[in-house]
């Protein structure tokens, strides 16, 4: 049934849980791993956040999303392609 589930989405479906978000959070960004909003680390500036998410996308060999100010999806990179 997970196999089903997983063809339906697409790509593998152990990175569902590891997804590194890259989010704006009032003067600062934050990230963290998807279903851990709540321990989250904090930078200055998004480049130095997409650094860090990078360092853990590559642990993971997950995806980053950068969530724009209204809750979307901006950008969507998997682990190889953040700069």
């Amino acid at each position: 049934m997970a196999e089903e589930k997983s063809q339906q989405r697409g790509g593998r479906p152990e990175m569902i849980d590891d997804g590194v978000i890259v989010k704006r959070k009032d003067d600062d960004w934050i990230v963290y791993l998807i279903n851990h909003e709540d321990d989250y680390e904090t930078f200055d500036t998004e480049k130095q956040a997409l650094k860090r998410a990078d360092e853990i996308s590559d642990e993971y060999q997950s995806y980053v999303q950068v969530i724009d100010g209204d809750g979307n999806i901006s950008e969507n990179m998997r682990y190889d392609d953040v700069d």
